[in-house]
């Protein structure tokens, strides 16, 4: 009983946060008190399904309300005591997420049908939200931070233009046999198609009016290329860790037993696809995306070509097993894979964005692959071991939004750090069950 009585406790607790006492203003009585006590009282007396989706949707609709209270309010319009009683009322809500997932996915008490495997819905979802968020929302650099609405329809366009390519890679990958060094490669085709051929921001000298485009491009511009060296290491590394492997290690790390099958059926593969087309097309469709020359649009296809070679080789070696790995010599702990991927995070983030910054980032990108590369082949290896460096990455990816403002529209304050928190609680939210230790789960790439 101990999840329905955490569930009640949080919902009430909740819904007495919100409604008082008064800190900046007489006392209201919002319409999301109600919701959720009436949805406390269900978490109590309805059968362990029932009230725990009813407790979800109740925590769902008051966080947004919330948020949306919270980005509308003026800047100096909430002191430090309506904040702080805030940053309660959050708590008590994910507890109660917390508690009615559990309720969600348990098995019926009496009964000896097997327990639904909630897993692989889960992760498909986690990873198209992930790929949204890495890839765009938690740089908060464009002028829907701190827009609810904004933020909403970025999250399912984002997800089917970098989640849903995600998934399709992975399952080529897992379904085939192949490996990492295989799905880094397909990632890597991905982005370059995005940054060269779908948004064509990589040819670009003033993509979208975003404020210091022309200054960054010109810093390292490459004349018979038409491209920044800044902008091309920038874009596509950045979205092969960012838009798809780092929310992919993760989303794999939540139920490692998983990790290597394949999570899509027909329809989810077909259903990925059409996704994937849509938003492209969507992006095509927009003149700001038609920067590229011919000659420049034929060479990003053949480097796009050029990958997908290479990880069908490099797999297809990896698959018949004539590449062994040395026998691991060891477990090596989460912590050092966490500090160093995080030093390389803040290393490319703090480089200057001249030839000297690109040579640096290089350096320290490569030194790290390979790193990583041995550290897998001698010292036990496993999908956590993944999630902590692809967990680095994002959290330096969050922490350096807080240093700067979005480069287009003019956004307040209070709504820039808002979405600043919740994209980084999100980002903790995913790395949680993704590190925690499952030692019966625990699975070697």
């Amino acid at each position: 009983m101990l999840p329905a009585s955490l569930a009640t406790a949080a919902l009430a607790s909740a819904a007495l946060v919100v409604v008082g006492p008064p800190l900046d203003g007489p006392v209201s009585l919002p319409v999301t008190v109600p919701l959720l006590l009436a949805a406390a009282v269900a978490a109590r007396v309805l059968p362990d399904r029932v009230g725990a989706g009813i407790g979800l949707v109740a925590v769902v609709l008051s966080v947004a309300a919330a948020i949306a209270a919270l980005v509308t309010q003026p800047e100096d319009g909430l002191r430090a005591v309506a904040v702080g009683v805030r940053g309660v009322q959050f708590a008590a809500l994910a507890v109660a997420a917390y508690a009615g997932v559990r309720r969600l996915v348990r098995p019926r008490r009496g009964t000896d049908a097997p327990r639904r495997d909630w897993t692989r819905p889960v992760q498909i979802a986690g990873l198209l939200c992930l790929s949204a968020i890495g890839a765009e929302l938690l740089a908060a650099y464009s002028d829907n931070t701190g827009d609810p609405g904004g933020v909403a329809f970025a999250l399912v366009f984002f997800a089917a233009l970098y989640g849903a390519p995600a998934l399709l890679a992975r399952e080529l990958v897992r379904r085939r046999g192949w490996g990492w060094p295989s799905l880094l490669l397909l990632f890597a085709a991905l982005g370059t198609a995005q940054a060269c051929l779908i948004d064509q921001s990589l040819f670009s000298a003033d993509y979208q009016g975003y404020e210091g485009w022309e200054e960054i491009r010109q810093a390292s511009l490459i004349p018979p290329l038409g491209i920044s060296a800044h902008n091309a290491f920038s874009f596509i590394v950045g979205h092969v860790i960012y838009s798809f492997a780092a929310p992919a290690a993760l989303a794999e790390a939540w139920a490692p037993q998983r990790a290597h099958k394949p999570w899509l059926g027909p329809v989810g593969a077909v259903g990925a696809v059409l996704a994937y087309a849509a938003a492209a097309a969507l992006i095509l469709s927009d003149p700001e995306s038609h920067s590229g020359s011919p000659a420049q649009l034929a060479v990003s296809a053949a480097v796009v070509a050029g990958f997908v070679v290479a990880a069908a080789l490099i797999g297809r070696r990896a698959a018949a097993g004539n590449r062994r790995p040395t026998e691991p010599t060891g477990r090596l702990p989460l912590w050092p894979v966490f500090a160093a991927a995080l030093l390389v995070a803040l290393l490319i983030d703090f480089s200057p964005q001249t030839w000297g910054g690109v040579l640096l980032s290089v350096a320290v990108t490569g030194g790290f692959g390979v790193a990583l590369l041995a550290a897998a082949r001698t010292w036990g290896w496993s999908v956590r071991h993944s999630a902590a460096a692809a967990f680095a990455f994002l959290l330096a990816r969050g922490l350096m939004a807080f240093t700067y403002f979005p480069l287009l529209g003019d956004v307040a304050p209070l709504p820039k750090y808002a979405h600043n928190t919740v994209m980084i609680l999100a980002v903790l939210a995913a790395a949680w069950p993704a590190l925690r230790r499952r030692a019966d789960q625990e699975e070697h790439p």
